[in-house]
């Protein structure tokens, strides 16, 4: 009575068949297992990658924003150029520019 609920359990029950004594509840832990363990290997290659990327993209816009800054202190001086030469020679000082060389106004005719 044993000899045959085990093999109305087993998957294949046959001598002539290669999983005898293979029972399905056996196989399904331990695919749900290896679907676990690819599963959370995927999600930290996928971290690792995302990690990487983002690294990436924030140093392109450490580099755009020192571009930016750049571009900013040449049009405050521009825009300083053209108010007054007093301010020019402030903003000149405070960019570290040399100031050897004289300013002088030109009156416009």
């Amino acid at each position: 009575m044993q000899r045959g609920r085990e093999l109305s359990s087993a998957w294949v029950g046959y001598p002539t068949r290669p999983f005898v004594g293979v029972t399905l509840a056996g196989v399904v832990r331990y695919v749900v297992f290896g679907a676990l363990l690819v599963a959370s290997l995927m999600f930290y290659v996928w971290s690792r990658v995302d990690v990487r990327a983002r690294a990436a993209d924030l140093e392109t816009a450490r580099e755009h924003l020192s571009e930016l800054r750049t571009d900013q202190d040449r049009l405050s001086l521009e825009l300083a150029a053209r108010r007054d030469l007093a301010a020019l020679d402030a903003v000149g000082a405070r960019l570290g520019l040399v100031s050897e060389v004289d300013v002088v106004a030109v009156n416009r005719p």
